[in-house]
């Protein structure tokens, strides 16, 4: 649900398909003026989205305002609003909603998580700065959902690191993550890749299209390191869905290839 980031309250209505039609991660909105308030500013280049309300007007000055009388007519009216990502605020400011955000757990991707057969173990860490999946231990450490912007970066983000630790010498035995890799490294693209692309189909059997967009640049970004070879990209899906298979217990384990 699309909320001001002020007052926490969500918009109803029109609004909502107004709003929640834009394509950001975050649900949070502000006017202008809120972000003057809090000592922020708009980005360049950004352009805001138009919410619209109904003012009533009473014909009768003296009259008590009541929304029932036929001296009441409504007026429509507009204002615009940024989305979170489209500003600058102090840091401070940003966390204290963010963090205190009620992101609720999807049915669908607890299921999917639930089923995956002799999981690694998957532990809450709001020390770390970013998810990770740690090969030695098997273990995949990530923030609270609640200090994710939505459920659905926070189910994106889990997804990815269940997709390297399928990669294991107990599971798929991807060199990737058996193998002394080094950061940045071709082999490292192509294991970031494989994650991406896992995530991404996770998130789609889950139901979850909000990062989507996200995701595919993510995916571009790797692609690039890797100089846009476009072979690399049909064998890292084909490695993504090997992994997605084993994820939700529909794997075959003598149908591994390495890349």
């Amino acid at each position: 649900m699309p909320k001001n980031f002020v007052s926490d309250v969500a918009y109803k209505g029109i609004n909502q398909i107004l709003l929640g039609m834009q394509d950001f991660e975050s649900n949070y909105w502000l006017s202008y003026k809120q972000v003057k308030d809090l000592s922020g500013w708009v980005k360049k280049g950004e352009h805001s989205s138009m919410v619209v309300f109904w003012k009533p007007i009473v014909n009768n000055r003296h009259q008590e305002l009541d929304e029932s009388s036929a001296d009441v007519h409504f007026l429509l009216r507009y204002y615009n609003v940024f989305n979170i990502e489209q500003v600058e605020l102090p840091d401070e400011i940003k966390s204290e909603r963010i963090t205190d955000s009620s992101n609720t757990k999807l049915l669908s991707a607890e299921n999917i998580i639930d089923n995956y057969p002799k999981p690694p173990a998957i532990v809450i860490n709001n020390t770390i700065p970013n998810p990770r999946y740690l090969p030695r231990i098997d273990r995949v450490e990530i923030q609270s959902i609640s200090n994710f912007n939505s459920s659905d970066s926070y189910y994106s983000s889990l997804f990815h690191e269940l997709v390297h630790s399928t990669g294991h010498n107990e599971r798929l035995a991807r060199k990737g993550i058996t193998d002394k890799i080094e950061f940045g490294s071709e082999r490292y693209s192509k294991e970031e890749l494989i994650a991406e692309i896992g995530a991404s189909f996770l998130s789609s059997l889950s139901g979850i299209e909000n990062t989507i967009n996200n995701q595919t640049s993510y995916i571009g970004n790797w692609l690039q390191v890797l100089h846009n070879d476009k072979r690399m990209v049909l064998i890292a899906a084909s490695q993504a869905q090997k992994a997605v298979d084993w994820i939700i217990g529909n794997s075959d384990n003598n149908n591994n290839s390495e890349l």
